[in-house]
């Protein structure tokens, strides 16, 4: 008979994932897909197009793109959600201003070196001093969780990745941004 594991307790988890995608010639789109534990949708939420604002840009300097994707993107998407998620997960780096915002574990989980997209404006991700730990093989970056939640949450995510990739739900924001900017330009 197997022995129940530590977490066997916890309620089920469920994540949310969000990023920003630029759509062209129209703006940076966010988006925010809440799912249950197997990747189901729960909710979906997306911006219209934000402009970048050339006065914004040089009033916030570098701190701009976090700025942008975090305080004004990323802030109107959680405040469209119904349900706060259990651990709230992005590809995005400059989207990690939010986690001010929440109350919820903030999650950064890259893509793998050299994928064809390019997080944080193309620089490189320094994750120095940040709590982490390593989900089926790649490193995924906390913030907003105490020591005590950091193991609950790591086997949160790794019960996840079981089911699907971290990149399979962003995958699907971006395809509904698109689909809905493509009706959008239509109309």
């Amino acid at each position: 008979m197997s022995q129940p594991n530590q977490f066997s307790h916890l309620p089920p988890a469920t994540f949310g994932f969000i990023t920003v995608v630029e759509v062209p010639s129209l703006g940076h789109c966010g988006g925010l897909l809440i799912v249950s534990n197997i990747g189901r949708p729960i909710e979906f939420h997306f911006t219209t197009p934000v402009s970048s604002n050339r006065a914004e840009e040089i009033m916030y300097g570098k701190t701009y793109p976090g700025f942008l994707y975090g305080d004004k993107i990323g802030a109107a998407l959680v405040d469209k959600a119904k349900q706060l998620p259990t651990v709230l997960v992005t590809d995005c780096p400059d989207i990690l201003p939010v986690c001010e915002l929440i109350d919820a574990p903030l999650l950064l989980a890259l893509e793998p070196e050299g994928s064809a997209d390019k997080p944080n404006n193309g620089q490189p991700f320094d994750g120095r001093g940040l709590k982490h730990f390593e989900v089926h093989g790649e490193t995924v970056y906390c913030l907003n969780a105490s020591a005590d939640e950091l193991d609950a949450i790591e086997h949160h995510a790794s019960q996840f990745r079981k089911q699907l990739p971290f990149e399979e739900p962003f995958e699907r924001i971006r395809q509904a941004i698109f689909e809905a900017n493509q009706v959008l330009r239509s109309a």
